[in-house]
């Protein structure tokens, strides 16, 4: 495969507007599960003192001719009304096609019930986003260091590297996904004390220590494995390491493509209509047949008002996530207005790190 790439044009000019609009979320790859994900929590056990520190170093990654940069998906931990029979699904939003889970829940939160409305919040789809990252320092988890993993981030982690991105009057947007010359991300979660405990009673998050500092770091990365593992660095100068890197992408880096949407198969779109079937004013126990349920959904999320076509519910019917109880990740509530400010200088803490 790496013969038929022009290396000289692919290791070129990768700039901050290129990796803006490389974002992918649709194709059908399976999902083969989460092996080498990287999902820094303040709840970690290691995480002691609820402030989690880290340095990563982000990675692009190749499809279908192109560069790109992160995965972007919709999902849901779905389960009944009465909090069972939880399923995991990505929504088939993720695809810009209608998300049954979001239908109803907005047809609840609608509804004049008060029933209605709270059982509402007890669908909660939200966004996430999927990056290969080199862990240059974890101080939770040492033994990460120098590994490259799947870094797992919500909206406010994101918002920071879209920005960065982006050019304005008084700044000149960069490129955190760089091929040569990568701008280190400081990951530095503290708990939010002006947010309440979530539902399991634990400290929520706050992202807005989070930050890229002025250090930059090459992509380094390890072909082989055991006693043959070798550690290499892409450079401009070097087609040897640039065709590695290639291939190391294709064959042994973690398989970010895993989580590529794919189409539900008939066992899930049965488990989340049954689910879904529970919200209904015609649910009764036992759980009804599939059949049944399916039919239920379809008479909960179609409207019958003349205005809109019974077949389809314009997506725009939906307001925006922050608007729907429910619809927020972990890390998707905007900050309060007494926040401090975060500092541009590096700490002593980084210096140690980068020094070492």
């Amino acid at each position: 495969m790496a013969n038929e790439v022009n290396f000289n044009e692919l290791f070129g000019n990768f700039t901050a507007a290129d990796a803006l609009a490389a974002t992918e979320t649709n194709n059908t790859s399976s999902f083969s599960g989460r092996a080498d994900l990287y999902k820094p929590s303040i709840k970690d056990e290691k995480c002691t003192d609820q402030n989690y520190r880290a340095l990563v170093r982000f990675i692009p990654f190749f499809h279908e001719g192109k560069w790109r940069t992160t995965v972007c998906r919709w999902e849901c931990f779905l389960k009944d009304v009465n909090g069972e029979n939880g399923i995991f699904v990505v929504s088939p939003k993720t695809d810009n096609k209608k998300c049954p889970m979001r239908a109803l829940s907005y047809k609840l939160y609608t509804s004049d019930s008060a029933i209605d409305k709270e059982n509402s919040k007890k669908i909660q789809v939200y966004q996430q986003y999927y990056a290969l990252v080199e862990v240059v320092k974890d101080v939770q988890h040492p033994e990460y260091d120098g590994k490259v993993f799947i870094y797992q981030f919500g909206q406010k982690i994101n918002d920071k590297l879209e920005n960065a991105m982006k050019s304005s009057e008084f700044t000149e947007g960069f490129n955190p996904f760089a091929l040569y010359d990568g701008r280190l991300f400081e990951i530095n979660m503290t708990k939010d004390a002006s947010k309440k405990m979530d539902n399991s009673n634990k400290a929520v998050a706050n992202y807005d220590a989070c930050r890229f500092i002025e250090k930059t770091a090459p992509i380094h990365f390890t072909v082989g494995s055991g006693d043959e593992a070798v550690k290499m660095t892409l450079t401009s100068d070097d087609k040897e390491s640039q065709k590695a890197f290639f291939n190391w992408l294709e064959k042994e880096a973690p398989k970010i493509k895993d989580y590529f949407w794919k189409e539900w198969d008939s066992e899930t779109e049965a488990k989340v209509n049954a689910n879904l079937a529970t919200y209904t004013s015609g649910y009764k126990a036992p759980r009804t047949t599939t059949a049944a349920a399916q039919e239920a959904v379809k008479e909960a999320t179609t409207t019958t008002t003349k205005k809109v076509e019974p077949a389809v519910a314009s997506e725009t019917t939906i307001p925006a996530d922050d608007d729907i109880p429910g619809f927020g990740a972990e890390d998707s509530s905007s900050p309060s207005s007494d926040e401090t400010p975060v500092s541009t200088d590096d700490d002593e803490w980084i210096n140690s790190v980068l020094n070492s």
